[in-house]
């Protein structure tokens, strides 16, 4: 198969996991739920200018992605697909603009398109192209941003073209601001300042910064700030700017992880490509000229060490780095230079390891037990790919090792990650619970659960929900014959104190179980002290 024909097929592959997922998923505990809950309550509660969250101002993110979601939603989606659309089609923009965009670089017709099946043979991009996040968006702005830059550093441009790769700059700045925040600005004049290091020559900044063209994202995003900001006042504003942008790049109230988090979680984030691309980038970026491959290492190198020098860290906060791994590979096959047989033989060991712990997870995780004979096969398929591409790439055959690696990465995609999607539907998504306790509930105006709120469970029962804190409140709400949802932890905590006898529905979550709470009405009571 021809590298064009690969990547039209790597398409459909991408967009049949996209198919066969949307109809039975549905939205993921906690941050996909909560993203579609803050914007449920823009569309019942009129918040589009400052989204809430539980009656407060939600500061976590930018609106753009939830302004897409509740629209959409609006024009009557599902909540899944309102959700996971903002998501998939800047994907598929990305996808298909990858071969343009790596033209923008010098590379090959034939070598933008491989970059496009690298592209949807990563796991990391995959799985992020149907998740309900806006870090794609981030992904995409980031990437044009880079091939925009280049052109107006380096390439002889009418002044005709200076216009429209600068417009393609800012333009793109703005929307990864609106989408992620400022972390869009760091990753790119990071690289910018990388790339201006390492140059021999003086850049013509005036193509990047000249002009007025910048004012027009800036006053985009000032038309939303400024008027949130006058309704919100100084604590929103100190908010957004300090504890969401600085605050976390310093000290993060989540995730924290040590510096060297990304530096050994890369080889995994980044299969097929993480290798070949750290190689690719460190000798390059050394390089005495300046090109594409200089340019292309010095973006690898910001994103990296922007994301291991802030604290907090999350394995997908690198998915910005898998649109540049894929042309830094793609650029190094089109000049022939493929590297040593280790890289690529590390490269297939990664995914050799990938497919047995998939293989055998069903044996280790007892939650996934009843799905060991899908699991078992899907996580062989991957291994076997993987291991005949560790078998060329210690026979020097590169291109067949490239191949079969490509392969197990497209299974993947188009096999383990449709049905990982549909078994973990049933671990991280409470749409069951919270229909059953719409059943149980017909005529209140809202619901009741206890310590842990689940943003699933007011978007699917399509009621309020009200979070129960001490165990005197369970009590009293139980007494009053109202069902309260609680997590088995809390459960085992909390019904030593209650001297009621209860009746127990269990829905299983993530390694343990949720329940649905209420006072027994028959003589199938569970008694207070009874342990699940």
């Amino acid at each position: 198969m021809r590298t064009k024909q690969l990547y039209f097929f790597a398409i459909g592959v991408l967009t049949a996991a996209f198919v066969a997922t949307m109809p039975f998923r549905s939205l993921f505990e906690p941050d996909e739920s909560r993203y579609a809950l803050v914007a449920q309550g823009m569309l019942q509660e009129g918040h589009w200018l400052v989204p809430h969250l539980e009656g407060r101002p939600y500061t976590h993110k930018p609106p753009l992605y939830l302004w897409c979601v509740a629209a959409l939603r609006k024009l009557g989606l599902p909540w899944t697909a309102a959700a996971v659309l903002p998501s998939f089609i800047p994907a598929l923009i990305l996808l298909l603009a990858l071969p343009r965009l790596t033209q923008s670089f010098g590379v090959k017709p034939e070598a933008g398109y491989l970059s496009g099946v690298l592209l949807v043979a990563s796991p990391l991009y995959a799985t992020m192209a149907l998740a309900a996040r806006m870090d794609m968006l981030l992904a995409l702005a980031t990437t044009m941003a880079f091939a925009a830059a280049y052109q107006l550093l380096t390439a002889e441009l009418s002044p005709r073209a200076v216009g429209r790769w600068r417009w393609t700059f800012w333009l793109s700045l703005g929307l990864g601001v609106m989408s992620k925040g400022p972390v869009a600005l760091a990753l790119v004049f990071l690289t910018l300042a990388l790339f201006a290091a390492v140059s021999r020559q003086a850049l013509p900044w005036n193509h990047v910064f000249g002009g007025w063209v910048w004012l027009a994202p800036l006053m985009l995003i000032l038309a939303w700030f400024i008027p949130a900001a006058w309704q919100q006042g100084w604590e929103w504003v100190e908010e957004i700017l300090f504890w969401q942008s600085a605050g976390r790049m310093v000290k993060s109230f989540a995730h924290q992880e040590p510096f060297y988090f990304h530096l050994i979680t890369w080889p995994l984030t980044g299969f097929p490509t993480a290798l070949l691309a750290l190689w690719a980038a460190v000798t390059w970026w050394r390089r005495r000229e300046d090109s594409p491959e200089r340019f292309l290492a010095s973006a690898f190198l910001a994103i990296l060490l922007f994301f291991s020098a802030i604290s907090g860290k999350l394995i997908v906060y690198l998915l910005p780095l898998v649109p540049v791994a894929v042309l830094l590979v793609g650029r190094l096959v089109s000049q022939g230079a493929w590297g040593s047989r280790w890289l690529w033989g590390a490269s297939a060991t990664t995914g050799l390891l990938l497919g047995l712990a998939l293989a055998s997870a069903a044996y280790w995780r007892p939650e996934l037990t009843p799905w060991r004979g899908l699991i078992t096969p899907i996580g062989f398929i991957v291994a076997t790919f993987s291991a005949v591409g560790l078998y060329f790439a210690f026979r020097g055959h590169h291109r067949r090792a490239l191949l079969a690696t490509v392969a197990a990465g497209l299974s993947f995609t188009g096999v383990v990650l449709p049905v990982m999607t549909h078994i973990l539907d049933q671990r991280l998504a409470v749409r069951a619970l919270a229909q059953r306790y719409r059943q149980l509930c017909p005529g209140e105006s809202s619901g009741l659960v206890f310590r842990d709120f689940l943003s699933g469970l007011p978007l699917y029962a399509g009621m309020p929900f009200q979070r129960l804190k001490e165990v005197e409140e369970l009590q009293a709400a139980l007494r009053s014959g109202k069902p309260v949802v609680m997590t088995q932890r809390d459960w085992e905590q909390a019904a030593g104190l209650l001297n009621l006898p209860v009746h127990l529905e269990r829905f299983s979550y993530r390694g343990s179980w949720l329940l649905i709470v209420q006072p027994a009405k028959d003589a199938q009571a569970v008694l207070p002290q009874q342990r699940l």
